[in-house]
Order: C-alpha cells, then sequence, then structure tokens
C-alpha cells in the first residue's frame, strides 16, 4: 500500500472540494470527480469520502503496476468500496478495461469492490445542480430562529410545498428558499432533487421524530 501525492501538471487542473460530511477539503484531479464529490456529499447512504486513498500494486502483463483509486467510500453500514472515476468514451478501451478487471480482483482480495462510475452517472440533470446549490448552503453553523420556525412548519403540515409557507411566516420568497436549501443541506429537510431545479413550487417534507 502506498500514498500517492497529486499536484498541479499542464494536463490536469487540481479542484478542492469543501465537505460538511467529512469536515475537511479534499483534492481531486479533474472537474468530474468534482462533480462526484456532490452525489458523495449529500447521499445518506455514505458516511464518509476519501479522495486518492491509499494506493495498491496489480500484475499486468508481466509486470508490477501501481494504483491509486479515485475515491474511497465509506457507507453507513461500515461497508467500504473503490471508485474509479472515468468519462464514457474512455471506458471502451481495451488496455483500460483489461486493466481495470486486475484492478478490481486486487481490491476483492482486500474485501473492497472497485466501482467505475462515469458521467453518465455523475452528470446527471437537474439533480447534479440542485446539489451544487445545497453545496453553496451548507455550512458548520447552528440553526437560526428562522430555520427552526421552518422546519416546526413542515414538520406540522407533513409535505408541502416552499411557496406555500411565504404567507404563513411574512418572508420574502428569497429569504425563505435559502431558509429551505440551508435545511435540505443539513438533512432537516428533503424534497425530491430529481425532477426539477428547487423552487417555490418544490415539495418538502421533514422526518418525525
Amino acid at each position: 500500500m502506498y500514498r500517492r501525492k497529486i499536484k498541479h501538471s499542464r494536463v490536469k487542473s487540481l479542484h478542492k472540494f469543501a465537505s460538511q460530511k467529512n469536515k475537511s477539503t479534499c483534492l481531486v484531479e479533474s472537474s468530474l470527480e468534482f462533480d462526484a464529490c456532490f452525489h458523495f456529499e449529500f447521499s445518506p447512504s455514505i458516511a464518509a469520502f476519501e479522495a486518492q486513498p491509499l494506493g495498491y500494486e496489480y500484475e499486468f502483463d508481466n509486470r508490477i503496476c501501481r494504483y491509486t483509486p479515485d475515491f474511497l467510500l465509506t457507507h453507513t453500514d461500515g461497508t467500504q468500496k473503490f471508485i474509479e472515476v472515468k468519462p464514457q468514451n474512455k471506458i471502451a478501451d481495451e488496455d483500460f478495461r483489461s486493466r481495470f478487471i486486475k484492478k478490481q480482483t486486487i481490491a476483492k482480495q482486500d474485501g473492497r469492490d472497485l466501482i467505475l462510475v462515469t458521467d453518465k452517472q455523475i452528470r446527471v440533470y437537474p439533480t447534479l445542480n440542485n446539489l451544487k446549490l445545497l453545496h453553496r448552503y451548507s455550512g458548520f453553523q447552528s440553526l437560526t430562529e428562522i430555520q427552526l420556525s421552518v422546519l416546526k412548519l413542515v414538520k406540522q403540515y407533513g409535505s408541502i410545498k416552499v411557496g406555500h409557507l411565504i404567507s404563513v411566516l411574512k418572508i420574502t420568497a428569497g429569504e425563505l428558499l435559502a431558509t429551505v436549501l440551508r435545511l435540505l443541506s443539513v438533512g432537516q429537510l428533503f424534497a425530491d432533487l430529481t425532477t426539477d431545479e428547487i423552487s417555490i413550487e418544490t415539495s418538502i417534507w421533514a422526518n418525525h421524530d
């Protein structure tokens, strides 16, 4: 096992992703890996994720080669898996496919699956845009009085459109939407992020705990 250090180059642009889930910032090597982080950050089944985890060696064409997965995911049930992020147009290459099978075999021997994820799975809209919007409102500060009021009302209604709360709370649509986005980003409220962009027409709900 070894740790690979990544750095800027002429062919790769590094991106920093600030994660509230990890309580840290991770460095990734492509915009596609950066976009994948938004899915990891807001997936309820993922407890933590690490970019450029410890790598390992595998044999290919009678040579020992080194490999570092793009990510290591730790799920809420304690299981872990490696993730390789690749553009869809790159995975048909025969050398890549042959090497990837070898990499999967070694990972499996260590008790982890190695999963290939492409841009077709990552850059899905409007989901990705919604996740990026939530990320803008995520943070470490405690909930404000207005946020707590919104949360209380949503729990009372069960499920309600964002816009229906404007007249009840007597605040502007912009202020309400910002409040809802903050609550969505920290998992206090929930919404369907896959159908439409988040707006005052979005239906929201909360867990009744």
